[in-house]
């Protein structure tokens, strides 16, 4: 590292958004997050396919994760003004760290209904759009006027390169396991990082 970015990173701890605690909690939390998001990604699909359940299936539970993230979004911006967006992220994560254990449960035993899947990942896309909103509020709350561009810009760097971690970490547990267990496991352990964060 040169001398001059050595320079600007302790800057950064010195006087920009890292010498917040609260930011670097949550920062750290959401890298954790997306992570896990990545993870389950790869091993939603892996479950189904590696089950039998075919494609008809596999897109129906995406449809049940999808749906309802998208229909909450708003909801969720309605429920972070009033409840405030900690709270609603906290709840929001606790909910999915234990809908992420059923489903290592699901994997666990091989299973792969639409009856089982659908209601588990209707109910983790409905996390997921309470969250999104809360989390994009919550920032003004954390930083000053004068921290708040330069930590939306970190907290995105940090959710993108979760982004591009937890796909090969998760691809990585299937191929050397065969199963998603271990995926869905890092899953839930994210979102409980990402709690322990927040509360």
């Amino acid at each position: 590292m040169s001398t001059a970015a050595a320079q600007r990173v302790t800057a950064a701890f010195r006087s920009g958004p890292l010498a917040v605690r609260s930011f670097r909690l949550l920062a750290g939390g959401q890298f954790a997050s997306t992570i896990g998001d990545y993870c389950y990604a790869v091993a939603l699909p892996w479950l189904v396919l590696s089950n039998h359940g075919g494609t008809i299936l596999l897109g129906t539970v995406l449809a049940c994760y999808g749906v309802p993230r998208t229909v909450l979004i708003p909801v969720g911006g309605m429920l972070a003004d009033r409840f405030g967006p900690r709270t609603l992220m906290l709840f929001a994560d606790v909910l999915r760290c234990v809908l992420v254990g059923v489903l290592t449960f699901l994997a666990a035993r091989h299973t792969a209904s639409l009856v089982t899947l659908g209601p588990t990942a209707a109910l983790i896309g409905g996390g997921e759009g309470l969250f999104l909103p809360a989390s994009y509020t919550i920032m003004p709350s954390l930083l000053d006027d004068a921290r708040l561009a330069a930590g939306n810009a970190l907290n995105s760097t940090a959710v993108q390169v979760g982004s591009l971690i937890g796909p090969a970490i998760g691809g990585a547990l299937v191929a050397i396991t065969g199963a998603s267990t271990a995926a869905f496991g890092i899953d839930a352990v994210s979102f409980a990082v990402s709690a322990v964060s927040l509360a």
